[in-house]
C-alpha cells in the first residue's frame, strides 16, 4: 500500500506568502492610522477632562486650582510644551507652582508617541478660581502628529473655565513638532 504525502506544494505555499503579502500591505498602514486616531483621541479626552477637574476641584474647594504642563508630575514646566504630560494642583497662593507633592491632586503622563501638544504664547498654565473662571486671555492646547506634521485639533479654556475641543484634519501645524 501507498501512503501518500501530506503537504504543501511549493506553488501553495508562494501563492499563500502572496496572499498573505497583499493582505499586510493594505492591513497595516489601516492599523497605524486606528493607533494614531485613538492616542488622538485620548490626549483630547484626558486634557479636556483635566481641564474639568481642576474646574470643579477650584468650585468644590473654594480655592483656586492650577492645570500646567510637568516633566517629572512635581513642578510645573516653564514653557509651553505638554507632551510629556500636565499636573493639576491646588493653588491657594496663586503661584506659578505646587506648593509642595501634596498639593498636586492628578499627574497626567505622556499621552504616547508621536503626538506634540503646546499651549498658546504666554500662556503655560491655567487657574481656575473658586468661581469657576479663568481669567485672562484663552488658553488652545494644540495637539500635531510629528509623523505627517497635521494639526490634529485643539483644547481651549475659554474666560469663564469651560474647557471645548476642536478637531482639524488635513490642515498644517502651527508649530514645528
Amino acid at each position: 500500500m501507498r501512503q501518500e504525502a501530506r503537504g504543501f506544494t511549493l506553488i501553495e505555499l508562494m501563492v499563500t506568502l502572496a496572499v498573505m503579502a497583499v493582505l499586510l500591505g493594505i492591513g497595516v498602514p489601516s492599523f497605524q492610522r486606528l493607533q494614531q486616531s485613538t492616542r488622538t483621541t485620548t490626549a483630547f479626552h484626558l486634557l479636556t477632562t483635566s481641564l474639568a477637574l481642576a474646574r470643579l476641584s477650584a468650585v468644590k474647594s473654594n480655592a483656586p486650582v492650577s492645570v500646567c504642563p510637568s516633566r517629572d508630575g512635581r513642578h510645573c514646566r516653564g514653557d509651553s510644551v505638554w507632551d510629556d504630560g500636565w499636573i493639576v494642583f491646588a493653588d491657594p497662593a496663586r503661584a506659578k507652582q505646587p506648593a509642595s507633592v501634596d498639593a498636586v491632586l492628578h499627574r497626567f503622563d505622556r499621552v504616547g508617541p508621536r503626538l506634540a501638544l503646546r499651549s498658546t504664547a504666554g500662556r503655560t498654565l491655567v487657574r481656575f478660581h473658586p468661581s469657576g473662571m479663568a481669567y485672562g486671555s484663552n488658553l488652545s492646547v494644540r495637539l500635531c502628529s510629528t509623523r505627517d506634521r497635521t494639526h490634529l485639533g485643539s483644547v481651549i479654556v475659554n474666560n469663564a473655565g469651560r474647557p471645548r475641543s476642536e478637531r482639524h484634519d488635513g490642515i498644517p501645524c502651527p508649530f514645528a513638532p
